[in-house]
């Protein structure tokens, strides 16, 4: 029975932490709903998939309009 619950118990730990790979080192699609193309000046950086920190995330959706290329998000803060 002891073993039967470390071994169950080690399969849940391993389960928890597999999902924390994967997507994230891709990156996550930008929340891109502004339609006047003007972005707030409130600095909230984010680095893009690109290697480049934009200072919000409606800055990297005007500059993925721009370009017509899809930058990620890589992570919230700079790079």
């Amino acid at each position: 029975m002891k073993i039967a619950s470390i071994f169950l118990l080690s399969a849940l730990a391993l389960l928890s932490l597999s999902g924390n790979t994967g997507a994230d080192s891709l990156g996550k699609k930008a929340n891109c709903n502004n339609e006047f193309n003007k972005c707030t000046k409130i600095y909230n950086p984010v680095c893009g998939t690109d290697g480049n920190t934009y200072s919000n995330e409606c800055m990297l959706c005007l500059e993925n309009k721009k370009r017509q290329i899809p930058v990620l998000i890589q992570k919230s803060g700079p790079c």
